[in-house]
């Protein structure tokens, strides 16, 4: 049996380089890709900006501040989705186990494939030299037995970069690099790991693992394996779900109630699980509905367009608690209340938009967080203070 050999592809700066592709004049000049408003923020930089201290999820102001000779260009959603696809078509032509992971990098798995296209390293070759010639951007790719070195080594090199972890070089080759490189370590981690005098991953590998569970819990677990080059090997097979027409949530209360902060503690509940349903099938709402069925089973119905499509909460609880309070119940009682969101898109026809708003930006990493947290710690690890009322 073939030994497992996991690639991370990510292309290079992606929608900066996307621009400078299709635009002659651009190339090799400094490219900011974002909104003007006041609180736009950078949504991409191209690595000419990037030498100036300028990158992504960097305020626009700052940025045009740092680099005030930058190219700035609002976002082309139809294009950079279109160049996305001619990606993952590339990628498919030699493995069908590609997994993307947003709209500019996916894990593949080539495990196998040596019969058809030669040795591992010749495929990353064949691959990244497709897309520099069929797309004129670059491509940086890294591989190794699982996911977390294919992940190291692909921020290794970049730009267009290529690197292979291999086993034999395990786990010392992993010394040096900061521990903040590790996937799911940010800062308030490390901050923990300096104080316990770690700051690269072989000083992290020194520790025990009774020690980083006592400091981290279950993370602890995880820290201790990465520190040695160990982690997930699954790669999913390339898939396309249909779009669906919309998400919806909805409760029979236990005791008719007309207690409107009750109600709007289960909106709260209600649309914090149809947001996360939303980001983990990549889709935005931009349409609410809102359901109330009385105890005579009379049932009404609103609904609000919002400004923006989301897959966050507060702008789906916020609508919602809207359309009860126009509703006016008047003192009567609910039997059931429920929401709806529809009129949906494909997150990544509409991220571009929702990250030119810094504060929308921000939402959506939190409740990015808190899915992570979620899944990987079970149901009710966080929750809304309300909701502990």
């Amino acid at each position: 049996m073939s030994a497992r050999v996991i690639m991370h592809a990510d292309v290079d700066a992606f929608f900066a380089s996307v621009e400078q592709a299709v635009n002659p004049a651009y190339r090799n000049k400094p490219v900011l890709v974002g909104g003007s408003g006041d609180r736009s923020v950078v949504m991409a930089a191209s690595y000419e900006a990037r030498r100036f201290g300028v990158h992504s999820a960097m305020p626009m102001s700052q940025a045009r501040r740092l680099c005030p000779h930058a190219v700035h260009l609002p976002a082309n959603g139809k294009l950079y989705r279109r160049y996305s696809r001619h990606v993952m078509r590339v990628f498919l032509d030699y493995t069908p186990l590609v997994e993307p992971i947003s709209i500019d990098e996916a894990y593949l798995d080539v495990t196998g494939t040596e019969r058809l296209f030669g040795p591992p390293l010749e495929v990353a070759r064949m691959i990244k030299q497709r897309i520099s010639s069929e797309l004129g951007i670059t491509v940086s790719i890294g591989m190794g037995r699982n996911r977390l070195l294919a992940k190291l080594a692909s921020d290794w090199d970049k730009p267009d970069g290529l690197r292979w972890i291999r086993d034999e070089q395990l786990p010392h080759v992993l010394d040096e690099l900061p521990v903040k490189r590790l996937p799911g370590i940010g800062q308030v981690a490390a901050g923990k790991l300096r104080e316990l005098g770690v700051r690269t991953v072989g000083q992290l590998r020194s520790l025990s693992s009774s020690l980083l569970e006592q400091q981290f819990g279950k993370s602890g677990a995880y820290l201790y394996s990465a520190s040695r080059g160990e982690g997930n090997d699954g790669v999913s097979f390339y898939s396309q779900p249909p779009l669906r027409k919309q998400v919806s949530e909805e409760t029979t209360l236990a005791e008719d109630s007309a207690d409107l902060s009750a109600l709007h503690t289960l909106l709260l509940e209600m649309a914090d699980n149809l947001a996360r349903r939303l980001r983990k099938q990549g889709m935005l709402g931009r349409t609410v509905m809102l359901k109330i069925r009385f105890p005579d089973f009379k049932t009404v119905s609103r609904s609000v367009t919002m400004l923006q499509p989301a897959d966050t909460w507060q702008p789906i609880y916020h609508s919602a608690v809207e359309l009860l309070d126009k509703l006016g119940l008047g003192g009567r009682s609910v039997r059931l209340i429920g929401i709806g969101v529809t009129n949906l898109s494909d997150q990544t026809a509409d991220q571009l938009i929702l990250f030119g708003d810094e504060s929308v930006a921000q939402a959506g990493k939190l409740d990015t967080a808190c899915d992570e947290l979620i899944l990987r710690y079970g149901d009710g690890v966080i929750t809304q203070a309300r909701r502990l009322r």
